[in-house]
């Protein structure tokens, strides 16, 4: 198993394990990814940009993430309080999106990686902190956030809900 930063021939494997990720959402109620978010030009921007990552086993990707380190606009209006005070317009913080593995791969830890590996390349890339949001009622991911280390900070609102509820918990780890 290897966590390594994507290329483009690795975008029908990141589209699969998203769009595993929308489907699992969905069964279980959660209106989260249920429109056209994320979308494969979002995808393209990422894995461009060298903020896409994946996990891969047997030549299979099985795990994806995108660590961005260009500030997120929505968070510098949070219902509550970060644990740092940088904001989007010169951001000291990397945020963690998109995270998602295979749903067949369910128990492996691989959430878990994900967010340590996430840890490590920003604090690799120097940033001061880690931000990540979750729906309020993805109940696997905000124990898993908060398991790994995550400090519940607040909420934010963003601007893509698509006729969902666009409140999301946010957290914070510092590095």
């Amino acid at each position: 198993m290897q966590f390594r930063l994507a290329t483009r021939d690795d975008l029908e494997g990141i589209w699969n394990v998203l769009m595993d990720g929308k489907a699992v959402l969905g069964k279980l109620g959660i209106d989260q990814w249920q429109g056209s978010y994320p979308s494969r030009d979002v995808v393209l921007s990422d894995i461009d940009a060298g903020y896409s990552y994946v996990v891969e086993e047997d030549g299979v990707i099985i795990a994806t993430e995108a660590i961005t380190f260009n500030g997120e606009k929505v968070y510098d209006c949070i219902d509550g309080v970060w644990l740092t005070d940088s904001t989007s317009a010169a951001p000291r913080y990397a945020v963690l999106h998109r995270v998602a593995s295979l749903s067949t791969q369910s128990g492996r830890g691989l959430g878990r990686m994900l967010l340590a590996s996430g840890l490590q390349v920003a604090r690799e890339r120097g940033s001061e902190s880690v931000r990540i949001e979750t729906h309020p009622a993805n109940g696997p991911m905000l124990k898993l956030i908060e398991r790994s280390g995550f400090t519940r900070c607040g909420i934010i609102t963003i601007d893509h809900a698509e006729g969902g509820i666009p409140e999301r918990v946010a957290f914070e780890a510092v590095l």
